[in-house]
């Protein structure tokens, strides 16, 4: 066996790596061309299922079996830096502008008609706006919305006495969908029966969980009643009137009243009356614009102590006013926390950019669920 040269050896993997930077170099400008076609296209950012694709295909061209697992790696690696280089990219778009005009556009919300959701789609795109869609819950929406079948869906994400609607915001996350407007909207609860029936009558209170909760002061009044969820508070009025059982009643919106023929029995029972929920206008694409003056992001931290406060910090150094945080368990790993953050501020802000620079080095995980208008009139 012939005796080897180190230095002939590291000449060798000097010439592999130019060749290698060189070929990776061509690679992420073709990223570029990647993420500029997705935005024009409507298309999702990332593609889990393209990306397992990939890494597959390319380790099944490795001959040596026992290299297999670190080219598998070593793929993860670039798969993981191309996705970083993509989002970073995000930050140059300035026209992708929303700016609420729904002409000939496909909408959807959650329940039926006389629903909070339809109430807001109707403020937002008019009684006669021709494309209008229902589905029975958020995730159908959000599915429509990420699948191309709507151009946008409106969905609750959050209730000024009783908190966030999880659900929905966990749906944004995982479904590659983005917030592109946000819209406060009085909530006035009623509590609504079939014709004719009367407080005395009734057994069982049908409504959605967090008008339930909404209203639990009045519901412990009744003590003797049953409280059942149901997936809408419209859907809930529908019921009651198909059922037709003077024993039934429902909690929702006012408008359910007329639209399906029922009796109110009492009205705006919610416990605090100055009750407001948030909703989010999503789409398949993000959209930035000179107006978007809210950003709500999800990250995940290095678990050990202080992690949490070094992503807190990052805010305070540059001059964020943090509007909320909450948390929510990571599926399969005990006791650790995506982190929900909404903070005022604009993509294309400097400090903004420097903020995501340490957010990015700092912690394990981070998404933009979105850069948006929070004060949408309707």
């Amino acid at each position: 066996m012939p005796e080897l040269d180190l230095g002939e050896i590291r000449t060798r993997i000097d010439n592999i790596d130019k060749e290698l930077v060189r070929l990776l170099e061509e690679r992420m400008v073709i990223v570029e061309d990647v993420i500029s076609y997705k935005m024009a296209n409507n298309m999702k950012i990332f593609d889990a299922k393209r990306e397992e694709e990939v890494i597959k295909k390319n380790t099944d061209r490795v001959k040596n079996e026992k290299l297999k697992k670190y080219i598998e790696k070593m793929f993860n690696d670039i798969m993981s830096v191309s996705k970083e280089y993509q989002e970073s990219k995000i930050f140059e778009i300035k026209d992708n502008d929303f700016n609420a005009d729904f002409t000939g556009k496909i909408m959807g919300y959650t329940g039926v008609p006389g629903s909070f959701g339809h109430e807001v789609l109707l403020n937002l795109v008019g009684e006669k706006h021709p494309e209008i869609k229902k589905y029975n819950t958020h995730e159908e929406v959000a599915e429509a919305v990420a699948n191309g079948d709507i151009d946008y869906g409106v969905i609750p994400i959050e209730n000024s006495s009783t908190g966030e609607v999880r659900d929905s915001i966990d749906l944004i996350k995982e479904k590659d969908i983005y917030i592109v407007g946000e819209i406060s909207h009085k909530i006035k609860q009623n509590l609504l029966g079939i014709k004719g029936s009367t407080l005395e009558d009734i057994k069982n209170v049908y409504s959605h969980e967090q008008a339930l909760m909404q209203c639990s002061k009045f519901l412990k009044e009744h003590s003797g009643w049953n409280a059942l969820a149901c997936s809408n508070t419209a859907i809930a009025a529908e019921f009651i009137k198909k059922e037709n059982n003077n024993e039934n009643a429902c909690i929702a919106n006012i408008k359910t009243q007329n639209i399906y023929g029922l009796e109110l029995l009492a009205e705006g029972i919610n416990n605090n009356q100055e009750n407001y929920t948030r909703f989010v206008i999503i789409s398949k694409t993000l959209k930035i614009s000179e107006k978007s003056n809210k950003i709500s992001i999800v990250a995940v931290t290095e678990h050990k102590a202080g992690s949490l406060f070094k992503l807190i910090e990052i805010f305070s150094k540059e001059n964020l006013n943090m509007v909320s945080i909450k948390s929510r368990p990571i599926p399969y790993k005990t006791w650790e926390y995506y982190f929900y953050i909404d903070f005022e501020g604009n993509l294309n802000d400097e400090n903004v950019i420097r903020a995501f620079e340490n957010i990015k080095a700092q912690m394990s995980y981070m998404k933009i669920l979105g850069n948006y208008r929070s004060d949408i009139k309707i």
